[in-house]
């Protein structure tokens, strides 16, 4: 369900800040939750994001004029055609930024990569045409779920980061992708992602 409210779009010249994700849904936010919980009290970070924000960013599109949000809903539909369903599957943890002091804590995917990879490039191409640029670093999808490192692993120095998060979760890790979403941020709120509209595989 769309929580998006009209309320947002009063004024032509505001700006939200948009990205475009797959959602994660409830049975995965959850196993996430629960391993992020076993790893709090260990590694000491900054912020741990909402499991209920948990997603697989797709493009971040950053402050977007509300008047143009009409016309990016007409091209994400676009972007759509010709995509079926597609599966994913939890991996493993990783690390962007130094290994000892990283910027960001993520957990990865796998499964049909392939597919994930074709649906990012198709988006990509389809907000150009409106102006918006992808990024430059090649894609790399993950689930973000805590940021900015402060240097205490509490009892466990010896041991570093990845010698602290659990294993593999044992219940069911894999999902079937059927949609992806616009989300725009509403900061100091939670959760901090709302979903603006959602597009279906047709």
């Amino acid at each position: 369900m769309n929580n998006y409210s009209h309320s947002h779009t009063d004024l032509p010249s505001r700006r939200e800040r948009l990205f475009i994700a797959l959602r994660v849904p409830a049975h995965i936010q959850n196993s996430l939750r629960i391993s992020a919980e076993q790893v709090q009290g260990k590694l000491d970070f900054r912020k741990w994001t909402d499991y209920r924000d948990y997603h697989i960013t797709l493009q971040f599109l950053g402050d977007t004029l509300v008047s143009d949000i009409g016309h990016l809903r007409k091209a994400l539909r676009l972007a759509t055609v010709g995509f079926q369903p597609f599966e994913l599957q939890l991996s493993g943890w990783g690390t962007f930024g130094l290994e000892e002091a990283p910027k960001v804590l993520w957990k990865g995917v796998e499964g049909e990569v392939d597919q994930l990879h074709l649906l990012q490039k198709q988006i990509v191409g389809a907000t150009a045409s409106l102006g918006f640029e992808a990024e430059l670093r090649p894609y790399s999808p993950h689930i973000t779920i805590a940021r900015k490192f402060l240097g205490q692993n509490p009892g466990n120095e010896d041991k570093g980061i990845f010698g602290v998060l659990p294993g593999q979760f044992l219940g069911v890790n894999s999902w079937m992708v059927q949609d992806f979403v616009l989300h725009v941020t509403q900061p100091g709120q939670a959760p901090m992602y709302e979903v603006v509209d959602t597009f279906s595989f047709s």
